[in-house]
This record gives structure tokens, sequence and C-alpha cells, in this order.
């Protein structure tokens, strides 16, 4: 099969192709996989400067927008309060697309409509089938904009969402005609690797029996004051305990260190370490034991995923994506959204022996289903069918 990944989309914050490609983790590993798989892969992405190599086995093509598309998105984004990036027709990455023939396009984000329309427009009659994968958020609140969403998803053959809850909202708004196209498939997986947990805490000076890692923003929907809550109740049962925080924003910081300063028996097993480099982070989750996150709402869970494909046991709140990526609990813990007492219960069911064999499990359970090699088989399954759906449907 020949395959084409589709990204309209850039981050200005990542310049370089290789940055942005490990910022995109899905763009670089998936296609690979699939690649190693024995198929034709190219993926284009809409980019500020053009750039084209090969890696894995796949073919890159970063287009760029020509001077006055750039312009009009400048202004239209501006208007608008969307940035200019999601505005820019990606009609040269369009041109690239139509040259290479792909059997079918795989495409990212359910809400680049302008550029998923001039796709369509482009392709005309002939196109290949459309795979369109689900990276968050809700059908837009703008008429206009739903009417070319509408037309958009009608021809779209299989559409991926972290899980069937999730496409919930574009079915009640009448852009998705129910479950039938749904495909559940997590949007995105991590490349890290297990290693021994003495050497990794030996390269980051992690302690504690256990110790427990959080990696998310500190705000209201993540709650991480109910995980401080909840590992304040494991302390007595777990003296030596220890809890790490990672984050890349802190709105909650001040009231979270307000109170570890007011409880004496946190203050020497709470860190607070902020922002590291991502190359770092794969260590930091091998020196942990447990996993606490405690969002009420989230439409995948990338920690969680760098975390399991570490052996980290998952301590994390019964909502979809979760229940999802745990086997409903099966590789992890699942506690209600904001009961600190649940998360404690769920930490202390686990005694100190029985976690390194739950670590091998949940490795395992990454491996087998989670892992960018297992993304890509599943996926593979789905493009055969929607192939073969599209081979039937024209010589009808």
């Amino acid at each position: 099969m020949r395959i084409c990944y589709v990204l309209p989309y850039y981050d200005p914050a990542y310049p370089t192709p290789e940055r942005y490609l490990d910022h995109a983790r899905l763009i670089r590993h998936l296609p690979q996989a699939v690649a190693s798989l024995g198929h034709e892969v190219d993926v284009v992405v809409l980019f500020p400067t053009p750039h084209r190599f090969e890696e894995g086995g796949v073919r890159y093509h970063f287009v760029p927008s020509g001077v006055l598309a750039q312009s009009l998105a400048r202004h239209v984004g501006g208007w608008l309060g969307r940035g200019q990036a999601p505005m820019e027709p990606a009609l040269r990455a369009i041109g690239t697309i139509r040259r290479l023939r792909p059997d079918l396009i795989h495409f990212q984000g359910t809400n680049l409509y302008l550029n998923h329309a001039l796709l369509l427009a482009a392709l005309g009659g002939e196109r290949p089938p459309i795979v369109l994968h689900y990276h968050g958020g809700y059908p837009s609140p703008n008429r206009l904009v739903r009417c070319v969403q509408r037309f958009n998803y009608r021809r779209v053959a299989r559409f991926l969402f972290t899980t069937p809850t999730h496409a919930r909202p574009f079915i009640d708004a009448g852009l998705i005609d129910g479950l039938q196209r749904i495909v559940p498939f997590m949007e995105t997986s991590s490349p890290f690797k297990r290693q021994a947990r003495v050497e990794a805490r030996r390269q980051t000076g992690m302690t504690g029996e256990p110790v427990l890692l959080w990696a998310g923003r500190l705000d209201a929907n993540k709650d991480p004051m109910t995980a401080l809550r909840g590992f304040e109740q494991i302390v007595p049962a777990r003296p030596q305990a220890h809890l790490y925080l990672h984050y890349l924003e802190d709105a909650l910081l001040p009231e979270l260190r307000q109170y570890v300063e007011a409880r004496p028996s946190l203050r020497a097993r709470v860190h607070f370490q902020g922002r590291v480099a991502f190359d770092e982070m794969e260590a930091i989750y091998n020196s942990a034991d447990f996993l606490l996150q405690a969002s009420h709402h989230e439409f995948s869970g990338v920690a969680i995923l760098d975390a399991m494909a570490c052996g980290v046991i998952p301590v994390v709140t019964d909502i979809p994506s979760f229940q999802a990526m745990t086997d409903a609990g099966r590789y992890g813990v699942l506690f209600p959204p904001g009961d600190a007492e649940a998360l404690a219960r769920g930490v202390l069911a686990i005694p100190p022996a029985a976690i390194p064999d739950r670590s091998q499990q949940v490795r395992g359970w990454f491996e087998q289903t989670l892992s960018f090699p297992a993304l890509a088989r599943q996926v593979e399954t789905v493009y055969r069918e929607v192939i073969d759906e599209s081979s039937v449907n024209r010589h009808q």
C-alpha cells in the first residue's frame, strides 16, 4: 500500500524539522512503524520552510505555503483569534500529495477544516480514501464552520478516536452519522523504553520506597491537589515514599507549595521539579514506581503512555481515555476524579514486593497494545478494509 500521512498545520515553537518531529512524535514513529510492515509511506507537513529527507524508510516532505497565503493567513488568523498556522491554505502541500498518488490518506486532526476541504477539492472525484485522526477538540460553535466540517466528514472512510465517547459530541452535533465509521485508536504513543530502576535513579537522583511521579500541568483539570492529598494519605503506611512533580504550566503551584509547607510530613517528601528537557524525561519515568494523574477530562494522555512504556504503574482517574490505556484498570489503578482516598487505597493495595512484577505487566501490555508497532498493526487492518471498500465502490 502507498500511504500518505498529512499534517496541514505546524507549531511555530518548533522551527526545524528535527525539533518538530521530536514534538509531533506520531508523525515520526507511526509512519516508520507502518513502513516497517512493507508499505510505501510518505509524510507531508505544512511548514514555514522547505525540507525533504528520508528517515526510517519514510519520505518526509515539509512544504511551505506561498508568501500570499502566509500573509492572508496571518490577517485572517489574527481576526479570528486562532493564529496564522491553522489558517494557512496548504495548496503547495496538497499539490505534493496529488503527485504522490497514494492509495490512502491518513489526515491528522478533525478541526483543520480549511485544508481538509481544499484537499478534497483538489483531489476530485477519484480521490483516495481518507482516514481522519482525532487529536482533541470539539465541533465548532460557528454555523458556517460546521457546514464545512459536515461536508468534509461525509467524505471520510474512517474516524480514529481515542474512544467512542470522544466521538459522541461530533455525532450529537450531526457531523458524523453514528458509530459505523468510528475506530477506537490511540491518539499517539511513546518511543520510551523500560530501563533498570537502579541505573535510572542513579542518573536522576530520585529516591523513595516507592517513588511516585506527577508529570503534567498544574491546573484545575489536571487536579494536582487531589494527587497531593492522596500522597499525604499514603505516607503513614509508606513513610519512605517520595513524590516528584514535573510540569510545563504552574498555575496552581503557589497553592500546592502552601499546602506542603503547612504539613511537616510532606516537606521532605514532595519535590517540585518543574520543566526539564524532553530527552531527560525517559530516565525520570524509569526512576518511578507509580505515575499519579488526577485529570477530570482528557482527549488522550501522553504522560501515561510515556510512563507505561517505562513500566511505571499508572494510578489515574476513571475516565474514558485512561480506561482504554489501562484496559479498564487491569494494568494500573483507576479512581474516581477528585477522590484522594481512593487514589491512596489503590497505591497501598500494591505491596512493595509486587511492584516489579506489576511493572513488567504494564510494559508488556504497552508493547502488545499501545506501542507504535502495535498501533501500526492495528491501523494497517483499517487501511486494508478501507482500500478494499473503496475498490468495490469504484467498480459498482
